[in-house]
């Protein structure tokens, strides 16, 4: 039987690829989404039974609850990637306090609900990956994105602090931290941007494919790369200080 994988956030972008790729090294894999009923149906369709799309509010801890006591019911989840999350950049003066907090508790608060229910199944049988998306956004400020930024710095923290926690259960705990990353939000950021000068600004004037964060990903998830309480930084030159 193949291992199980969970992926929170698996129906777009960063989320989708993670799924397509761990379906290729041979998980079988449980995901959730919110409002993309019709892309995870197209998901479902195409792998068949080794994958399942489950209807989730990640804001909803006792929803998270749920679907977690289904899942471990079913089968043993030897792999978790938290990717849920939204960027919805605004300044903080001029934002509504709880918009504000809503941006961080469902970055943050889902990366902890979804953590806290499969750890104890991965406790109790010694063995686990926990994998974390943070983004650039977690160490390089910029206008607007306090609540986004602030949330994923948090996520960084609290990837080490589990880390740490795990290890005596054997159970690993990383995150992967990208840069600019080709999808429908990148496009929206620049619809009202220079563009051009967009790209400049990286050093290798171009940003990273959804199946380039996948595969470090997938790299985790299979143990081909051995680590844990490690943030692993991806970007084109974006990332670098300076």
């Amino acid at each position: 039987m193949n291992p199980v994988a969970v992926v929170s956030g698996g129906t777009r972008g960063i989320g989708r690829a993670i799924v397509e790729a761990l379906l290729e090294r041979g998980f079988d894999v449980f995901f959730t989404y919110q409002h993309s009923t019709a892309l995870a149906q197209q998901l479902e369709a195409r792998h068949g039974t080794r994958v399942r799309g489950f209807q989730v509010d990640s804001h909803d801890w006792q929803a998270v609850r749920a679907f977690a006591e289904e899942v471990n019911a079913a089968r043993q989840v030897e792999v978790l990637v938290n990717n849920a999350g939204v960027n919805d950049d605004q300044l903080f003066v001029s934002s509504a306090l709880e918009q504000y907090w809503q941006t961080v508790q469902l970055n943050l608060g889902s990366v902890m609900a979804f953590s806290h229910v499969f750890c104890q199944p991965m406790m109790q049988r010694r063995r686990g990956q926990i994998i974390n998306i943070s983004s650039l956004a977690a160490t390089k400020p910029k206008v607007g994105n306090g609540a986004y930024g602030t949330a994923k710095a948090a996520i960084e923290r609290f990837t080490r602090t589990l880390a740490l926690e795990m290890a005596r259960f054997n159970v690993r705990v990383n995150a992967v931290a990208p840069g600019f990353v080709h999808s429908d939000l990148l496009s929206r950021f620049l619809a009202t941007r220079d563009s051009t000068a967009f790209y400049r600004s990286i050093p290798l004037r171009q940003v990273l494919e959804p199946e380039a964060v996948a595969r470090v990903v997938a790299l985790f998830a299979s143990g081909e790369l051995e680590a844990t309480g490690t943030v692993m930084a991806l970007g084109n030159g974006e990332n670098l200080n300076g």
